[in-house]
């Protein structure tokens, strides 16, 4: 798999917990929130998040996930394959990505990575964590 690394200045203007957390209240009230697991949430529309909005624009995307971590125990999704590019934006908390060639990235907060469709990945956490996923 080709590595592929993009320097925006993301890191210097990233989500808070509160934009987080309100996000992913504002999904429950709309039944659009998905618990995968104890500790683990996913909330579609993160599009509504203001600061998101201006990342989908500059990547060119349309459509954009947020993904909470707040158990490092969780197991979030196992090794899987998605069937759209996927820019996933780290903004608060460590993951680690994990491939099936059996490569590893560290995401730290700001960081973002391109996955390309049909590469096959899972991310753990290191720490409580949440980024969001655009597409």
């Amino acid at each position: 798999m080709k590595k592929v690394s993009v320097t925006r200045e993301y890191n210097n203007n990233t989500i808070g917990w509160k934009d987080a957390f309100y996000n992913l209240n504002e999904s429950m009230s709309k039944k659009e929130l998905i618990k995968t697991s104890s500790g683990f949430f996913v909330s579609h529309n993160a599009e509504r998040i203001q600061q998101v909005k201006k990342v989908l624009d500059d990547l060119e995307c349309e459509v954009a996930h947020l993904y909470i971590g707040i158990d490092i125990n969780n197991p979030g999704f196992d090794m899987h394959v998605d069937t759209v590019d996927v820019w996933f934006w780290q903004n608060k908390g460590i993951s680690e990505w994990q491939f099936k060639n059996n490569d590893k990235i560290i995401l730290y907060e700001g960081d973002l990575i391109y996955v390309p469709k049909g590469v096959y990945h899972k991310v753990n956490s290191i720490e409580a964590r949440f980024g969001i996923s655009m597409s």
